[in-house]
């Protein structure tokens, strides 16, 4: 049975839905434009939401960064930049997996896709700038943990959490209370893939280094690469990394 529009927009949650949540050293996107349609910023690069893998980073940009968006034009400021480097490392990788149609990256087929892009801490830093620290950091994954709750609900064929970096997942291994036992560093050493469950669904778990030129250098580092081309390398690594991970399991 098709479900129109309306009814869509009633069953799924959007960012407005959380125009209240609050934290000391956060702010919410809703101050700057009412999320009435999307709920995390770079669902414009990666956001079905059918998708069978949901790629989780820490956080977005800092709420400076979106309000200087805002002041350019009268778009939606929650949205993936082109120019962002981690992203266009990450389609790089992702679109080596050769498993789902990710579309051209500065024309994303970002509806159909088969993957949703999402951030372990919604809420925006209130920090100069854009690499600021998470602060207050069990508390913000408590609050946090509600729009991932929601985005879970809002998914309901996925089955892969793919973690960018150790603070998503830990983000994880807390909201499924401790089901993942090994620290991130040996997962992603293993390439291990963690199984948890969740209300009445199985998610598989993994992670790779994250996507940054920083996140790229230091996997390099760790093969033992040090040098001009460590972004490069980082991200050759990490497409083996993660062509491992899914041909080490029938997903």
């Amino acid at each position: 049975m098709k479900v129109s529009l309306y009814e869509f927009n009633m069953i799924k949650k959007f960012g407005i839905d959380f125009a209240d949540l609050n934290l000391d050293g956060y702010k919410n996107i809703n101050e700057l434009y009412k999320q009435h349609s999307q709920l995390h910023a770079c669902e414009t690069l990666f956001g079905d939401w059918n998708a069978e893998m949901m790629i989780l980073a820490q956080d977005a940009a800092n709420f400076n960064t979106f309000q200087k968006m805002k002041m350019k034009d009268d778009k939606n400021p929650f949205r993936h930049t082109p120019e962002n480097r981690t992203n266009k490392n990450l389609y790089e990788v992702l679109k080596s997996l050769n498993r789902y149609n990710l579309g051209l990256y500065d024309l994303p087929n970002n509806k159909n896709c088969g993957v949703y892009y999402a951030n372990a801490i919604w809420l925006l830093k209130d920090s100069k700038d854009m690499s600021g620290a998470i602060t207050n950091t069990n508390e913000s994954y408590d609050q946090n943990g509600k729009v991932f709750e929601a985005t879970l609900e809002n998914l309901s064929k996925l089955k892969i959490i793919l973690t960018l970096g150790q603070h998503s997942f830990n983000f994880v291994q807390q909201f499924f209370n401790d089901q993942i036992k090994l620290d991130w560093h040996q997962t992603v050493k293993d390439r291990k893939i963690h199984s948890v469950r969740h209300k009445d669904s199985t998610y598989l778990i993994f992670s790779i280094y994250h996507t940054s030129v920083r996140g790229m250098v230091a996997r390099a580092k760790l093969n033992g690469f040090i040098g001009k081309h460590a972004c490069e390398k980082g991200i050759e690594i990490t497409k083996i990394d993660l062509k491992t991970i899914f041909t080490s399991k029938k997903f």
